[in-house]
């Protein structure tokens, strides 16, 4: 005959999911790690904020795109080909001559 869950013994105890902290708790460790530089920016539901990519700007039509992608840049340019707008041209910093 099986065992019924009242007669079943555990073993060992069921350790807590989580152990949910305080609005003050939260706020005292937030204060203690900005004093501390350690705080990270985070969003109001608490996930991270992540850093900006940092952007481009086209000398031809002001247009700003991604800085790190590369294959962007040279499509987007191929756009300017026919007026003579190479890449080299609309980010000099990017693609030096």
């Amino acid at each position: 005959m099986p065992i019924s869950k009242k007669d079943r013994v555990l073993t060992h105890p069921i350790p807590p999911l989580s152990t949910k902290l305080t609005t003050s708790q939260i706020q005292r460790e937030h204060k203690k790690a900005e004093k501390a530089g350690t705080r990270a920016p985070v969003k109001a539901n608490g996930l991270p904020v992540k850093a900006a990519k940092p952007m481009v700007q086209c000398k031809y039509c002001r247009k700003e795109l991604d800085k790190t992608n590369i294959a962007i840049l040279k499509n987007h340019a191929e756009s300017h080909a026919d007026k003579g707008w190479t890449p080299q041209k609309c980010w000099p910093e990017e693609f030096p001559a």
